[in-house]
């Protein structure tokens, strides 16, 4: 996944007000868009949104986790399947909460008061749920919910790998929390390989 254009420049994230989460001679920089120097796109929720009809798939017995370090969500996008527990969890030594803004699923809002603090959930539908902190108001992450096991956060480069799909024609979607949505149609034989390329532009022509 690529970004094609200038990218915006990263936002620095004003943390002065919180001394704990301030740490001297370090930029925290916004996670919104991030752009490696070969153009690749980092935090794009990539998924087979059609194609596997109604072949079920049991969600992976280990936690998701994410934690808050630095007064920071990490990972910024998570992606878990379906009735697989996410464990929240807190590395910082201040007072969090983690609200889900969630459409399809339950909505919660659990206080998370110090460090070590851990709380389990879990979503029961597709969806991309916001985690937002109400304590620190720059703190937001996605946790992109899927019903099987196809679907991966690019990295740092903006490559994925969606492995072990049955033979089949599918409708892949690249997702991102600022630019959108791309989706593209694979005609995939079994064991083939496929390269497939997304294209972020950037049009405000920042």
């Amino acid at each position: 996944v690529t970004f094609e254009g200038m990218p915006p420049p990263r936002r620095t994230i004003r943390m002065s007000g919180e001394a704990a989460c301030h740490r001297p001679g370090v930029e925290t920089l916004s996670e919104e868009i991030i752009v490696s120097p070969d153009g690749g796109l980092k935090n794009v929720y990539v998924h087979v949104l059609s194609g596997l009809g109604d072949r079920a798939f049991a969600p992976p017995p280990s936690p998701a986790i994410m934690d808050q370090v630095g007064c920071m969500f990490v990972p910024h996008v998570l992606d878990v399947q379906a009735g697989q527990v996410i464990t929240f969890k807190s590395s910082d030594p201040v007072l969090h909460n983690v609200r889900a803004l969630a459409r399809k699923n339950r909505t919660f809002n659990v206080s998370m008061p110090g460090k070590g603090k851990t709380v389990d959930r879990y979503f029961s539908e597709p969806e991309v749920v916001a985690i937002r902190c109400d304590v620190h108001a720059w703190m937001s992450a996605y946790v992109a919910v899927e019903s099987h096991p196809f679907h991966q956060v690019t990295g740092d480069d903006g490559s994925f790998a969606l492995q072990g799909l049955p033979a089949g024609e599918y409708v892949v979607e690249a997702w991102h929390e600022k630019l959108g949505a791309l989706r593209q149609t694979v005609t995939a034989a079994e064991g083939e390989t496929h390269t497939i390329p997304f294209a972020f532009l950037n049009r405000k022509g920042d």
